[in-house]
Order: C-alpha cells, then structure tokens, then sequence
C-alpha cells in the first residue's frame, strides 16, 4: 500500500527540464530496481514582480534562494538529501525538492503567491521556508500538472514489492500540510499520470510483464481519499513514455505513436497518431509538451521535434534547426504558449515561434518556426559526465535563466531580443534551478 504523508519537522532541516527520469533520447531507459524564519504576511502591491530563483548545489546537500529582482541570496536551505530534481507546484509557489533514491519529496514555500478575492487577486510576499509537508513514497519520478493540481507518479520498487502509485494535491494541501487522494497500484511500474479535476489519467502495466513501462491507459474517478478505476481505454501504448495535456486532450507518447484522449465534459474518448516515415528503426518520442492555451503538442525523440496536432490527426518534424546532433536537456512552452524553447547539450538555447499553417497549400508544414538560436556557454564540451545544463523559464517576464556549472554562475537569456541580459555569478557550483513567483498568465492556466 501507498504510505500516507510523513511530517519531516522533528528532523528539523531545511531542500523540461527533463529531470527525474534522465534525458531525452530515443532509447527510453527504464528504471532499474534499486536492491526558522519571518512567516509574517505582507499583502498589497509590494511583491516581487521578477519572482525567486531556487539553485540546488551539485553534489551538496543545499539549495538556496535568490530575489530576481536584484539577484540577492535570500537564504540557504539543507536538504535531507542531495536534490535529484526540482519542480515547481502548479502554481509555482512552492519548489519541489525531489530525492528519488531515497523516497523522499520535500516543499520549499517560495514565499510569492496570490489568491482571488472577488473581482480580483491579492499578492502576498514572506521570507522563503522549508515547509512542513511532504512526500514519502517509492521512487516519486514524473511530476506533472492540472486544473491547479499537482500529480506524483512514485515508480514502486520491484525488489522491496513496493507497488506505484499517484498522489494528487494542490497548493492549500501543501500550505496547511494536509490529506490528499492517493491512487494504489497492485505492482511497480515507470509510469506516468495526467489530473484534470476530479478525474485521473493514467497507466496500467501487467505484473507479469517483462519491462517496467505500462502498455495500456485508464480513467481513474476521485472518491474521498482514493481514486476507483472506472475503465482502460481499449488503445494500446507499448513502451509507454511521456505524457502532456492541453485544454481539451491528454497525451501519452508510445514506440508505436502517440495515444490522444480527448475529453468532452465526462465523457473521454481515444485514439492514436501513428509514427511517421520521419521516424527511423528504433526511433520514438519519450518526452512530451503541451500547454493550456496551445492545441499542439510537441514531442521530442531523440535529437528530433515534432509537432502533434490532435484535432487534425498530424504529426510532422520540426526544423529547429539543430548543431551537431544536440540533444535536448531542457524544454518548454513560453509567452502564453505562442514560442516554445529547447536548451541542448551544446549549450544552445533555440527558440521557436507558433504559427497557424495552412492545410489547403498542398505541402504539410509544420506549425512551429526557428526563430533564434542564442548561444549561451563556450565550454560544453568540458562538461562532466553526468552534469548538464539546467533551464528555468520565468512565468512573469518574457527571460529563460540557464545554469552552467562549469563557468559557475546563470545567465538570464531575454527572449525578446535573443540575447544574454545578466548574469548571476555563484559561490557554489550549481545543478538544478527553478523559478517560483506570481506568474503573468491568466489564473488557473497551467506552467
């Protein structure tokens, strides 16, 4: 059975992006068996409009938080762990503070948030602080977002008989450290799940099954504390690998293609994008994107992109126009989901531009643009083996900060310009970042 929430204050201690399941090639590797300060509210018109960057130490046990507007450290935190991966809540006041191997997710409050009252929303600012919440389930891998929820798929543990499972919450039951619904699988799985309100999207593997990647989707309904299934779509996945979702579809990348649930008020229903001729032997989408105010999916396989249309049943090849077979390490949509921007190994940032295509001009054309390419370290290819760079994507200004380790500092990329505007030097050599703060979207829409 899942473990409910374990509270963490008697240890007394303060803790794409394609983090937590490794990078974006095509090969899918799955998984192997592991055998106090001010909280004094001050609401109004005085909050940090840049937001907060959190920095994990490479190798430490620390990760610290910066005031973007003057990029002033604000506090230091340690971690029971070194972080594996960080991620942001669904609204992006909270940092999580992933430690895979050892079952553990701790929360970061970021200290900026808003909440609606009446016909508008009041800001609210304090001093960043370990919260008292946490996750303490097996193996917590793919986080992912919805309607103003966060969903955990925990991978389960083969050796111990530890099963998967999905725990749902939002930023209340983090703030009041409170219950949230689990769902509890019968055996373990690298799965993957998608919340949209009361319902859950996610995976089913069969325990007899040779790999760890489920094959088959189902629909889950929340009751109280736990979420029944109600039925498995009858669309097969293989190898299933990667999931997004936008206003009206939910996506689940297979080796075979990729499986579309579309949802219409209760009603759910599935179908399948084939892989195209663009797909060589062995070749297959692992990662994918998708954004409220954007009906295109992107998916990423290997060093290729590619654009997944569900409503016209197209997947067509993205010229991103790539140097030297760069892989993707860093992902996501920006500017209210029109510009999408890929960081590689290279240490490139590539920003592309959404464009409506027309399908009446007789060659199918991708509905996404290069726009610019921004160089952003001359020293990738000292890189150590096992590091990379790391991207975090402002929701309040148009900027991208990107963390190099070898050069010891991050950089914020305007993407207006597509150039270099600041950069943050550091005293410690940095792994993951993180923006948190009040984002400019509209509410409710998600990162």
């Amino acid at each position: 059975m899942m473990q409910s929430k374990v509270s963490l204050l008697a240890l007394m201690v303060s803790a794409a992006l394609l983090g937590g399941c490794g990078d974006a090639t095509t090969t899918i590797v799955e998984k192997e068996p592991i055998v106090e300060d001010d909280h004094d509210d001050d609401h109004g018109d005085e909050h940090s409009s840049a937001g907060r960057l959190i920095v994990s130490a490479k190798d430490a046990n620390q990760v610290s938080v910066f005031d973007l507007n003057d990029n002033d450290l604000m506090a230091d935190f340690t971690t029971v762990n070194p972080v594996s991966a960080l991620y942001a809540t669904s609204g992006s006041r909270y940092a999580m503070l992933v430690q895979r191997n050892q079952d553990l997710v701790e929360f970061l409050d970021g200290g900026l948030w808003q909440e609606e009252h009446g016909d508008h929303f009041d800001a609210f600012e304090q001093d960043p602080a370990l919260a008292a919440f946490t996750l303490n389930d097996s193996r917590p891998t793919h986080i992912t977002y919805g309607e103003g929820q966060t969903a955990v798929f925990f991978d389960g543990n083969a050796v111990t008989g530890i099963p998967a499972g999905v725990a749902v919450f939002d930023e209340h039951t983090v703030e009041d450290d409170g219950e949230y619904p689990l769902l509890s699988y019968n055996t373990h799985m690298h799965g993957a799940a998608q919340v949209r309100g009361e319902y859950l999207l996610s995976t089913v593997r069969d325990a007899d099954s040779d790999s760890t990647l489920p094959d088959k989707i189902a629909l889950y309904h929340q009751h109280d504390d736990h979420f029944d299934i109600e039925l498995v779509f009858d669309v097969s996945c293989p190898g299933l690998h990667g999931s997004a979702q936008n206003h009206d579809f939910i996506s689940f990348a297979c080796t075979d293609g990729v499986v579309l649930i579309e949802q219409s008020g209760n009603n759910f229903t599935a179908s399948k994008i084939v892989n195209t001729d663009d797909f060589a032997e062995g070749m297959r989408i692992g990662t994918l994107a998708g954004h409220h105010d954007n009906e295109i999916f992107i998916g990423i396989a290997g060093t290729t992109l590619f654009s997944i249309d569900p409503e016209d049943g197209e997947m067509l090849s993205i010229d991103w126009q790539n140097e030297d077979n760069a892989r993707p390490v860093g992902y996501g949509f920006v500017e209210h989901g029109e510009g999408f921007v890929v960081l590689d190994d290279s240490g490139h940032l590539s920003i592309l531009e959404h464009h409506d295509h027309d399908h009446d001009a007789g060659e199918e054309a991708s509905p996404w643009e290069f726009g610019a390419k921004v160089h952003v370290s001359e020293e990738a290819d000292s890189m150590p083996e096992g590091s990379g760079f790391s991207m975090a994507i402002s929701h309040s200004q148009d900027v991208i900060y990107i963390s190099d380790l070898i050069a010891g500092h991050i950089v914020t990329v305007d993407l207006d310009s597509a150039e270099i505007t600041a950069e943050l030097e550091l005293d410690f050599t940095p792994d993951k970042i993180l923006w948190l703060g009040i984002g400019a979207e509209e509410e409710g829409h998600d990162h």
